[in-house]
């Protein structure tokens, strides 16, 4: 499995919520945080959500151990 290098902005905001907790295992602690049912509104995108700037704010910083691009 190729290792995903870290989203951008755009990119969280742009994808469904299950994708994201899929691709990036270390954000499920931060929907967990917000009280986000991945199992009820999974398929939402970012912008559904009330509050989603802190949100965001918040995926982005657990994904910024990531480097920019994928490793080869």
């Amino acid at each position: 499995m190729p290792f995903l290098p870290r989203p951008s902005r755009a990119e969280l905001s742009s994808r469904p919520l299950h994708v994201i907790a899929r691709d990036f295992p270390e954000t499920l602690e931060d929907f967990r945080l917000h009280g986000i049912s991945l199992a009820e509104v999974g398929d939402l995108t970012l912008d559904a959500l009330e509050d989603h700037a802190t949100i965001l704010d918040r995926l982005e910083e657990s994904t910024a151990w990531r480097p920019r691009t994928a490793s080869a």
